[in-house]
């Protein structure tokens, strides 16, 4: 699971730095709901990489040629 976060750790992070930053500014600055979301990004990038990573295990990739 670790690999899979690590590969799009860059990502995952400048994503939710740019949407909380976006809701800091749209919400006159409000630390809450900024730091609620952030969090709340977080989270979910860690269970989306976990999600995935089960996936990725429980289905190997194949390649279905079209005829």
């Amino acid at each position: 699971m670790w690999k899979y976060y690590k590969e799009a750790f860059a990502t995952v992070q400048l994503a939710t730095c740019v949407v909380s930053w976006t809701i800091y500014q749209q919400t006159n600055r409000s630390l809450g709901p900024a730091a609620i979301f952030f969090l709340s990004m977080q989270v979910s990038a860690v269970f989306g990489i976990m999600w995935a990573s089960r996936l990725r295990k429980a289905r190997p990739r194949t390649s279905i040629a079209m005829n």
